[in-house]
């Protein structure tokens, strides 16, 4: 597999320094950013130069720029989705478009207990149903007590992740904030090895009965 505005509640900056993942800054335009853990044996700053959008919900913007990422992806690109709550209709809505219409490569790992074991009332069976039958290709991880990613990967350049879920009540009822990073291939780098740990970790998902 290839690893290769919205009104109220967003704003756009070229480049920012965003407190929760900054350990530096290398230059004026240039952000270091620690994706795994400041001080840790793993420390492995990214330097990045991306355009950052944020957004919120309650609202429409959390979901909106959602999308807009989604729909950021080019003809025959790439999407990686990880995702805790997977329900939302417009968010598959908009992979359905981009799977069918730009023929990108989709695929999804999801976590498992909220979307199989936790599924009462059908919600997530139809959200990855209706992808699944599009031939996307989806995993359900439950090698964690929840793996609660929300993370959205494109065409190996763009990352959007924050605290929102991909699910109705995220975008009409939660406060959670999304935070895309535009054009940051070194970023983008390090959340698919974090999506390709989970993703082999998996095991293909099944209707379940």
């Amino acid at each position: 597999m290839s690893n290769n505005k919205f009104g109220w509640g967003w704003r756009s900056a070229a480049v920012v320094l965003v407190a929760a993942f900054a350990c530096g800054v290398a230059g004026a335009r240039e952000r270091a950013v620690d994706v795994a853990g400041c001080g840790g044996p793993r420390c492995a700053p990214v330097l990045t130069t991306g355009a950052i959008d944020v957004a919120f919900s309650p609202g429409p913007a959390g979901e909106a720029l959602v999308i807009k990422v989604i729909d950021s992806a080019r003809e025959g690109g790439s999407i990686r989705l990880m995702a805790y709550s997977f329900t939302s209709a417009p968010i598959v809505a908009a992979l359905l478009r981009a799977k069918r219409e730009r023929h990108v490569d989709l695929a999804l790992v999801v976590d498992h207990k909220d979307n199989v074991q936790h599924d009462a009332r059908g919600k997530a069976r139809a959200a990855l149903g209706a992808l699944a039958a599009a031939g996307v290709q989806i995993r359900t991880v439950n090698a964690f007590a929840i793996a609660h990613d929300k993370v959205i990967i494109v065409d190996g350049r763009h990352v959007q992740t924050g605290s929102f879920n991909y699910s109705a009540a995220a975008a009409k009822s939660n406060s959670e904030n999304v935070i895309v990073v535009w054009d940051s291939p070194q970023l983008a780098y390090s959340y698919m090895e974090h999506w390709q740990r989970n993703w082999d970790l998996g095991q293909a998902w099944q209707v379940p009965f």
